[in-house]
């Protein structure tokens, strides 16, 4: 009798899947025995409105629809699910989610799913993996854009069990395979928690990795000679969607390997949570150096040898970290709960009157001690002053960041929830010498379903 007990309460664990992505679970259901089918439909709306203080450069005040969703599931028997969730924010059409899953119960009651289609990379973040609309600020963490990954196209298997998750699978670089040369690369990722959740609450600890191989970029050609020239991109706006222009972003030039390691922690009881994660990034880079070089030396940029070459356009890997500590405290309301399929904290599910803190940091500078940067040329000089040649440098200058975030949220019912949120930001980058110091207010009424 303990064993069907054991198995009916880890069935609702693990097959809660059927309703993984959505906030809620969804009313609107058709289902048909004879076929062992089940249809569902949600809808998620999110409607902002801010506004901004800065020193020098301006964020726009304003309103916008920050989010606006179709999602739909299609489930056949105890096995297969099937989503899709289209977007319509910003007056885009975006494809989000869309994926099909076999997930399957063993005989102590863990579950073991497969997983294959468009969604998040494992390793990009407990904040990422968590659904915008049951998450308890109105932006996710900085840190958590910059440093973590977003959807990706591969297949993935995931073990879930009372005490242990570990959540791997293989991805490609590019969705579509848009890639201007070479070719599509190729990554890796995985995260790997231990936890401990009862009822009244509990907690969760663990790590995440991921290795990507980029292999797209564009071709460059010179005296002809043919180089492949990879670039990587990374940012966060201001953790706002009204104005979502990057104040902190960084293009690395001839990297070839990407490198996350990440460290993650969650407690909760019935009134009261605290999570918090770390993230480090480390770009290695490739290029073809005696190519370019022979292809120099008929010019006012020619070496006698490879050795002053190479003094003179140094190249080396960049690292790059951050991480976001939240808090919140319910006044009154049903308990937090824990979705355990995706090791994640759950949002409302009633009437609820909630407080949250957060700190965040962002670092995406990896500059070079004694270099000199001119704001005109967006240029780092490794002489100390500005010159025209040589000038190579392989400092970054993405910019470094500290915001601090209260919010009040209050939800009327699991469906509707209006978030007021105060965020200050201290910003150090180069190229925005009088932009320090930012204020922003924040509000947002969200219908979820």
């Amino acid at each position: 009798m303990k064993k069907v007990f054991l198995m009916a309460a880890m069935a609702v664990i693990g097959f809660s899947a059927v309703a993984q992505d959505f906030d809620i679970d969804p009313k609107l259901k058709i289902n048909n025995k004879d076929e062992k089918l089940k249809f569902t439909i949600g809808a998620r709306f999110m409607a902002d409105a801010a506004l901004y203080s800065t020193e020098f450069t301006p964020l726009h005040s304003g309103a916008t629809i920050s989010d606006a969703r179709i999602r739909t599931s299609l489930s056949y028997g105890e096995n297969w699910y099937f989503y899709a969730d289209f977007g319509f924010g910003n007056g885009k059409f975006a494809q989000k989610n869309i994926f099909l899953q076999y997930a399957k119960l063993d005989s102590k009651g863990a579950t073991h799913a497969v997983k294959v289609g468009y969604y998040n990379d494992p390793s990009g973040s407990m904040a990422n993996q968590t659904s915008l609309g049951s998450y308890h600020f109105i932006s996710r963490p900085g840190s958590a854009q910059a440093l973590g990954d977003g959807r990706q196209l591969g297949i993935t298997y995931k073990y879930a069990s009372s005490n242990f998750f570990a959540y791997q699978g293989i991805f490609t670089e590019s969705v579509y395979n848009k890639i201007a040369a070479g070719y599509n690369g190729i990554s890796v990722s995985g995260r790997w928690l231990y936890r401990n959740v009862k009822d009244n609450g509990g907690f969760h600890a663990g790590v995440s990795a991921r290795f990507l191989h980029l292999g797209g970029g564009e071709e460059m050609t010179t005296k002809g000679s043919t180089v492949l020239k990879k670039t990587l991109n990374i940012g966060q706006n201001m953790e706002t969607y009204v104005d979502q222009d990057q104040f902190v972003k960084a293009s690395i030039p001839w990297a070839s390997n990407v490198i996350n390691i990440g460290a993650e922690a969650l407690y909760f009881n019935n009134c009261f949570f605290a999570r918090g994660e770390y993230f480090h990034k480390m770009v290695t880079k490739h290029r073809d150096t005696y190519k370019i070089f022979i292809a120099q030396q008929d010019n006012i940029d020619g070496w006698g040898d490879l050795g002053s070459w190479l003094a003179a356009n140094p190249l080396r890997n960049n690292h790059f970290n951050g991480g976001y500590v939240e808090l919140g405290y319910k006044f009154f309301g049903p308990d937090y709960k824990y979705n355990s399929h995706d090791a994640v904290l759950g949002g409302w599910q009633g009437r609820t009157l909630e407080m949250v803190a957060r700190v965040n940091y962002t670092g995406l500078n990896d500059i070079t001690k004694g270099d000199y940067y001119s704001v005109g040329r967006d240029q780092y000089y490794p002489s100390g002053y500005m010159e025209d040649w040589p000038y190579a440098s392989s400092s970054v200058g993405g910019g470094n960041i500290i915001s601090a975030t209260l919010g009040l949220n209050f939800a009327f019912n699991k469906y509707a929830a209006a978030m007021l949120n105060y965020t200050y930001s201290n910003l150090k980058r180069d190229f925005y010498p009088y932009d320090k110091n930012f204020h922003q207010v924040q509000a947002r009424v969200q219908f979820v379903f």
